[in-house]
Parts: C-alpha cells; sequence; structure tokens
C-alpha cells in the first residue's frame, strides 16, 4: 500500500469535491482519518472530520472541526477556505468574507482562497472585484479550471462577451477529461 501523505491528500480532496466526484471524495476523507486516528495528528482529525460534515452538507459542524483545526494551525490558507465557503453555504456572506480576508492576510499563497472568494463576489453581484480574485487565483495556479470558468461567468454579467468567450475556451480547455459535466457545462456556456 502506498503512503499517504496528508498534505498532498488535500490538493487531490479539494479536486475531486470541486469536479463533483463524491465517492472518491469520500474514499479520501476515510482513508486520510484512519491515518490521522492512527498518528494521533488532532489538526488532520479535524480537518478531515469537517470534511466529511461538509460532503453531508452539515455546515455548523463542519465549521466547529475548522475551528479547532485553526487553533492548532493559525496560518492555514486551506482551513481558512473550507471555513469561508461552509459560513457562505450558511448564508453568512459577511462572515464568510471576512474569514476569506483573514485567510488571504494570514497566507497569500493558496489560491483556493483567492478564488473561492471571487466565488463568493460573484454570487453578490459583484463582479469587477471577483474578477481581480480569480486573476490573483490564476496567478498562483494558472490554467485552474474553476477560475477560467468563473471569469467567463464574472465577464458575461458584465456584457464582456469578447472576454466571457476567451475564458469559457481556456475553461473547456483546461477541465477536459477531469469532470465530464463541467466540461458539457462549460462548452453550454459557450454557446451564449
Amino acid at each position: 500500500m502506498r503512503e499517504i501523505d496528508l498534505e498532498k491528500e488535500r490538493f487531490d480532496l479539494d479536486r475531486e469535491m470541486t469536479f463533483l466526484h463524491f465517492r472518491k471524495a469520500e474514499k479520501i476523507i476515510r482513508r486520510c482519518l484512519e491515518k490521522a486516528e492512527k498518528e494521533k495528528n488532532c489538526f488532520f482529525i479535524y480537518y478531515f472530520t469537517a470534511q466529511k460534515y461538509i460532503l453531508k452538507e452539515v455546515f455548523k459542524k463542519a465549521v466547529e472541526n475548522l475551528d479547532n483545526a485553526l487553533n492548532l494551525r493559525p496560518s492555514d490558507g486551506i482551513t481558512y477556505n473550507d471555513k469561508a465557503v461552509c459560513l457562505a453555504e450558511m448564508e453568512d456572506y459577511e462572515s464568510s468574507l471576512l474569514c476569506f480576508n483573514e485567510g488571504i492576510k494570514r497566507d497569500r499563497d493558496c489560491a483556493s482562497l483567492y478564488h473561492n472568494k471571487g466565488w463568493l463576489l460573484n454570487l453578490l453581484g459583484r463582479y469587477k472585484p471577483a474578477i481581480i480574485c480569480f486573476h490573483k487565483a490564476l496567478e498562483l495556479h494558472p490554467d485552474r479550471p474553476e477560475s477560467l470558468y468563473s471569469l467567463g461567468d464574472s465577464y458575461y454579467h458584465l456584457g464582456e462577451l469578447k472576454k466571457t468567450r476567451i475564458y469559457f475556451k481556456k475553461a473547456a480547455r483546461a477541465i477536459k477529461g477531469k469532470s465530464s459535466y463541467f466540461y458539457k457545462e462549460t462548452l453550454r456556456r459557450l454557446k451564449t
């Protein structure tokens, strides 16, 4: 059996959840929780327990576990990201934005923080600041499919159709082979 790198697994888990591969995500969570418990690694026990709750959409319990994880690693950008997303899912948008900002202040190299802050700003109809966040995410992680797609969406809402097509085309190239659902959705959006 291969050695499990819990840090790397967090990134793999994020990919699977982003692309709606929930069965794969469940397997990662189960495997990582088992390893974290075996090693008595409290940070990862809290972190992966939170992920289990996120999959079940029990966001309040997820936030409690993420807070416990942040008490152990107060500058962990990925944990701030996940907490902020949970707060947004609970429709506490102001707290979510504050959490994204605190995470960015503590970890300026976490592309997920910028991307998901942009996702929330898009949700709130604040497209221009969202675009800034997506570009920052792409600075850190070029060809990030969800950021390319979201840029296309932001430009669409601003009526900038040329940029909309550019970013949806880039997103389609970046997502091909990773998620058939998002690939088809990107192609559908290209037709708008």
